[in-house]
């Protein structure tokens, strides 16, 4: 059955088997999940194999450490394709996970038909119609991994019906493991699934003969006290589950929730009437046809037939399926986008910040395939065996046998018509492909990130060069983008980041020492993302000593930042005002505190000087460095100010120091304190022992792939 299913995916995702190594399934004309779904399996491997926490790393948006647990990173889906990752690499692992899903999917689905006491033929439909209808196939031409791999839920649905009915102490572990696992590779379906447990096991203990209704309750109950204490441990060991906060988290719900007109749309991907369909259902609600609600008028049929012969049977399943289609239509029912009719279920899970911070309702989909899939066993079931439960054999008159003929024609018709529904047309295959001139950057043996411009944060071609040259990116993409300080506010990172040309202010401002101290190694540009114009700025501010050409195409230049260059650097952090001038004289406001952060390669001594007034009166000045404070001193106000000079010991990394002072309102609405004049950082000697104590922390220089990817 596995195979069956196995060679039906090969077949609904053609041509993807003829490119394995250099293409992939993915919407639009740049990799987007794809991309990311590639990279996560290449860290997956990398960190394992070097021993290293897979749920924390530094190789994006460097120098940050970032917590991957609330990411993408479906780490069993990496694991499952293990022998694929090492042998043949990440593009093909990524592709055979997707072909997979089908298999699986597919396979599992039959066996909750076969548990359902459905014969062969309807369990293998029902197999059919979990893996390969509309909302499978448009997670594939999404290309999010974690999403597509739906083969979870279906294992997991399975293993939870044998716990509810078995109640065994290692039904129960394997169930609880099973959603483990299945959060562990997604998010998304995991919290949903745990919603889906709690519904489910409702049901099979009000369903469950009295004498048996504790232990279901209890079967039920410890399902996800062992997903629970399986799942802590992981959190604790990614430092939590990140910052999910999520102002927009409404909106964000109701554009990715389902509509009740989604349900009545056909297969958008249909080789007759596809496109046709989806410029319709944009029209009425332009995430429909992401969202893959709409199961055809076979598989409504066999629902329906199931309600109507096996009622007993089928209506605790179409009970799940109607709160999973309401959860996954958000806070707010709709008929179309512009239509509101009522508030939604969702909204209830939504008191606890964990749902309100999980953005695609529609995900519950996923879970509403799992009844639907047990529907149509039951229907396909009922139409093949009217009035005979399965394998009673009776004779019957010759009335009864064409009667029995003619529901045996019925069922191939609705068979033929659901496999007619879903057909799809052959997929267009966006090429995967990394930029040549990286793979020289892997064989450079001085350690460093790579700063690569323009930023992209909307695409993951930036990850495709990393699995190349192996360094830590200045950037990247992630699903949740990380608060990224140093393009915040003013410093030679930010002006590269936004091609800003160079102009004065309160601090000096030196690319090549800036770069240096931050452990930057290449600035990477892309001639073809970039304007002439813009192309000049960045230019000029390399052109700065200790920073030099290192390669150049007429695509792509690369400038090597040199070691050497590092010098200690301030930059601006949060708390200041724009910059201000009158003549030759700049400063910037403060208000109530103000960050300034200090930047250094190695350990050194520095004088950090800074020129000092106070608005409107004296006012007292505290600088802190964490939680100890270095100064506590009196700042005149205009026309006098104040010098002061500070002697730091820095160590390698960013030092921020806090400035602290009692703020007013100003006439334009502003709450200012001091004003901070011109910013001065000189390096002092130090004892050659101290400073060679420590270096910075640059994550090394992994392997690069000799894989296709990386080829000219």
């Amino acid at each position: 059955m596995f195979i069956g299913y196995l060679l039906l995916g090969v077949g609904f995702t053609w041509p993807l088997v003829l490119h394995m190594g250099d293409g992939a399934i993915q919407v639009g004309t740049m990799p987007v999940d794809t991309g990311q779904g590639v990279w996560n399996l290449w860290w997956a491997y990398t960190s394992l194999v070097r021993g290293d926490n897979p749920f924390v790393t530094g190789q994006l948006f460097y120098p940050l450490s970032l917590n991957l647990f609330y990411q993408t990173l479906s780490l069993p889906n990496a694991l499952s394709v293990w022998p694929v990752l090492a042998l043949a690499g990440p593009v093909v692992a990524f592709n055979t996970l997707i072909i997979l899903a089908f298999g699986l999917g597919g396979f599992w689905a039959y066996r909750i038909g076969r548990a359902l006491g459905a014969h062969r033929q309807a369990a293998l439909l029902a197999g059919f119609v979990f893996a390969f209808t509309p909302y499978h196939l448009q997670r594939v031409w999404g290309g999010a991994l974690e999403l597509a791999a739906t083969h979870w839920l279906a294992l997991y649905a399975l293993l939870l019906l044998r716990a509810l009915s078995r109640r065994t102490l290692g039904s129960v572990a394997v169930a609880g493991l099973t959603l483990f696992v299945t959060t562990l590779a997604s998010q998304y379906h995991g919290l949903y699934a745990a919603v889906y447990t709690a519904a489910h096991g409702g049901l099979a203990v009000l369903l469950a003969p009295r004498g048996q209704r504790r232990a279901t309750l209890v079967a039920g109950a410890g399902v996800g006290l062992v997903w629970a204490a399986l799942l802590l441990p992981v959190i604790l060991l990614a430092g939590g589950i990140g910052n999910v906060a999520l102002e927009d988290w409404y909106a964000r719900q109701v554009y990715h929730a389902v509509a009740l007109v989604d349900l009545v749309v056909p297969n958008s991907r249909h080789p007759l009437w596809g496109a046709a369909v989806a410029a319709w259902q944009q029209t009425q609600h332009p995430f429909g046809t992401e969202a893959g609600a709409g199961m055809g008028l076979g598989v409504m049929l066999l629902c329906a037939l199931a309600l109507w012969r096996r009622w007993a049977a089928a209506w605790p399943w179409a009970l799940l399926a109607g709160l999973c289609l309401l959860l996954a239509m958000g806070p707010q029912l709709q008929l179309t986008a512009a239509t509101y009719l009522m508030p939604g279920p969702f909204l209830a899970l939504d008191l606890l910040t964990v749902f309100r911070n999980s953005s695609r309702p529609a995900v519950f989909v996923a879970l509403l395939l799992v009844p639907v899939a047990a529907l149509v066993a039951l229907g396909l079931d009922a139409l093949t065996h009217w009035g005979n439960p399965p394998g009673l054999v009776v004779h019957q008159p010759d009335r009864a046998q064409q009667g029995q003929k003619r529901r045996a024609i019925s069922a191939w018709l609705l068979i033929a018509l659901i496999l007619g529904e879903n057909l799809v047309t052959p997929w267009p295959l966006m090429p995967l492909r990394a930029a040549p001139e990286n793979v020289p950057l892997n064989t450079d043996p001085v350690p460093g990130a790579v700063l690569e411009l323009p930023p992209r944060l909307n695409d993951s071609r930036s990850l495709l060069n990393q699995l190349c040259h192996g360094r830590p990116l200045m950037g990247g993409y992630l699903a949740r983008l990380p608060p990224y300080a140093l393009t915040s506010f003013p410093s030679v990172t930010r002006a590269l980041w936004h091609g800003v040309a160079p102009s004065p202010d309160i601090i000096p401002l030196h690319a090549a020492a800036e770069l240096a101290s931050l452990g930057v190694r290449f600035v990477a540009l892309d001639l073809t993302e970039l304007p002439r114009g813009e192309q000049a700025v960045l230019r000029k501010w390399l052109s700065d000593p200790g920073i030099r050409l290192f390669s150049a195409s007429a695509t792509r230049a690369i400038y090597a930042v040199e070691p050497t260059a590092a010098a200690p650097v301030p930059v601006l952090g949060a708390g200041w005002y724009e910059l201000e001038q009158a003549g030759a004289r700049r400063w910037r406001w403060m208000g109530e505190r103000a960050e300034l952060t200090l930047l250094a390669r190695e350990p050194t001594a520095v004088a950090l000087s800074l020129q000092v007034t106070a608005y409107g009166q004296p006012r007292p000045l505290e600088l802190w460095q964490n939680d100890v404070r270095l100064a506590h001193l009196e700042v005149p106000a205009a026309p006098y100010d104040r010098a002061i000079t500070l002697r730091l010991l820095l160590p390698p990394g960013a030092t921020t120091l806090t400035l602290a002072s009692p703020a007013a309102l100003s006439p334009d609405g502003r709450r200012l304190s001091l004003s901070v004049g011109v910013v001065g950082l000189t390096q002092l000697n130090v004892a050659a022992t101290w400073a060679a104590e420590g270096r910075l922390a640059i994550p090394p220089t992994r392997p690069a792939l000799g894989l296709e990817l990386c080829g000219p």
